[in-house]
This record gives C-alpha cells, structure tokens and sequence, in this order.
C-alpha cells in the first residue's frame, strides 16, 4: 500500500508543515505550486487520496471514517513538530475531521485550521450533488461550478473516468457522519468567494461555532475553484495567514534548542 504522501524530511530551515487536503474529483496535483509559493519557511505536504495520480491503481473510498483512519495513521509520523492544514471544500471536511480526531485523542492539533470553500459541518449538505444524480446531471453540476475543463467534455474516456471520480469523491462527503458540534482548540480561518454557490458568506461565519477561538472569513476573487483560478491571490493570503504560525513554530524550536 502506497502511502498518500511524501514523507522526505522538511527542508533545512522550514519551521511550520503545511498538509493540504483537495476537493472532490481533484488531486494533490492542484497544490503542486504551493511548494514555490509559500517560501522555504513552509513545508507544503499535498495528501494524495486513492484511486488518483501515483495511487490510481488503490481502491477509492466511499466510507468517510474509513478513511480517515488511514489518513491518521500515515499522517501521524508528520504531525510531532508543528503544522497546520488547508482543505478546499471536500479536503475542508477531512481537514476539520482529522483535526476533531487529533484533539479527541490528546495528539498534537494544527497550530492553524484553514479550510476554503467549504460549509461547516453543521449545515445540512443539500448544496452538494445528489447520491442518486445521473452523469449528465453530475456533469452539468460541476461545470455550474467551473470545475470541468472544457478539453475534458471533448475527451468522451476522460469526460467518463472523471464523472467516475467525482461521484465516488461525493459518496465519500455524503457518508460522512453527523456528530454533534464540538468547538475545537484551534483558530479557524475559512477562505470564501462571493460567487460561490455551496458556501455564503453568511455560512462562512457559522464556522465560528466549530473553535474556541477567533474566526476570520476571507472573500477571495472567483468562484468555487477560486484556489485554481487566483493562485497567485490565494497563496498571498494563505502565506500571510501562516506567518504568526511560523513565528511561533520558530521561537518554540529555538527555546527548545537551548
């Protein structure tokens, strides 16, 4: 069994891990340039779900507790020194999970939770896709959300394999279970757009009920797949967002040091 992420040691100098977790029917490609973007202080760990990229010969999955116990117990060699998490709609949802998991376990939690485009989990998920929706519904769907490239819809093997992805990706955001709300010990800072449909602004800041902490809602250009069509923006916002979080990393490791 592959495992879902790089697990090189980070490179001299990088105080903070930051994991990103992709939306559905995506892969771990689409934080490739989060690498170069943060700088050398970020470590930038893309995790890789099944059934896509180098682990498309694994099985997906489609039962969300599942999982997310294979996600901790690769993820777990990662998360001694500290780190924070991204997630972007369907990787917000493991992102939180994961971060829930953590602290129920008295493990080391994420100096930082980010989550971009996505409900928080108390909300009733009548935005997402139906379990029951056919291709061409699945199909119409995403494009409404500009998640579909046009070379895909020309390409009837790509167009096929990537509705089949998509759906098994929204099987999996579908059993993901209903808990009760739990504030958690980590600041949250959710990365919004004005023109995306699945989450408003207004949602955005019902996060708040999901820490003890502060909650910042962030409004970006663009629409649901803001992440890919302002990286640019994106990585300016996310950076400034980890900077205290690398300040404090560093300044725990140099204390430590003496």
């Amino acid at each position: 069994m592959k495992t879902v992420t790089d697990l090189r040691p980070p490179p001299a100098g990088a105080s903070i891990r930051l994991l990103c977790f992709h939306h559905a029917g995506g892969a771990a490609s689409s934080f490739a340039a989060w690498r170069d973007g943060l700088g050398p202080g970020v470590t930038v760990v893309p995790v890789q779900l099944p059934g896509r990229g180098r682990l498309v010969r694994e099985p997906r999955f489609r039962d969300f507790d599942r999982l997310l116990d294979r996600l901790d117990e690769q993820l777990d060699p990662l998360l001694d020194e500290p780190y924070a998490v991204y997630g972007h709609s369907l990787g917000g949802m493991i992102a939180h999970e994961l971060t829930r998991r953590r602290l129920a376990t008295a493990r080391r939690a994420p100096e930082l939770l980010m989550v971009g485009a996505c409900p928080p989990p108390h909300l009733p998920r009548s935005a997402v896709a139906p379990r029951d929706a056919s291709d061409a519904e699945l199909v119409s769907w995403i494009r409404d959300l500009d998640g579909m490239p046009d070379r895909v819809l020309r390409h009837p093997e790509w167009l096929r394999r990537s509705v089949a992805l998509l759906r098994d990706d929204l099987r999996l955001a579908h059993s993901r279970p209903h808990r009760a709300v739990v504030p958690l010990a980590v600041p949250v800072r959710v990365l919004t757009s004005a023109r995306d449909p699945l989450l408003t602004p207004a949602q955005a800041r019902e996060w708040a009920r999901h820490t003890t902490y502060d909650v910042q809602v962030h409004t970006m250009p663009g629409g649901h797949f803001f992440h890919r069509e302002f990286p640019e923006v994106t990585l300016k916002v996310v950076g400034r967002l980890l900077q205290h979080c690398e300040y404090q990393a560093s300044g725990s490791s140099n204390q430590a040091s003496r």
